[in-house]
């Protein structure tokens, strides 16, 4: 059973990508490119999402694509 919600936002972006959001911080590399990511994060608002998703902000822009 979850304990809290970062429990269940580790364990989806493990089923996902193998790997949490900590383990992207810690390694600065985006969780779905595998490339680093500060690089590729344009924006103050890129920085902030990659901190929440792993995700650098090139890989968020094109979920929306």
């Amino acid at each position: 059973m979850q304990n809290t919600l970062q429990d269940f936002k580790d364990d989806l972006s493990k089923a996902l990508y193998g790997k949490t959001t900590a383990d992207t911080k810690e390694s600065g590399l985006c969780i779905q490119c595998n490339e680093p990511a500060l690089p590729k994060c344009y924006s103050d608002a890129g920085r902030k999402e990659f901190s929440i998703s792993g995700l650098c902000e090139k890989c968020f822009d094109s979920i929306f694509e």
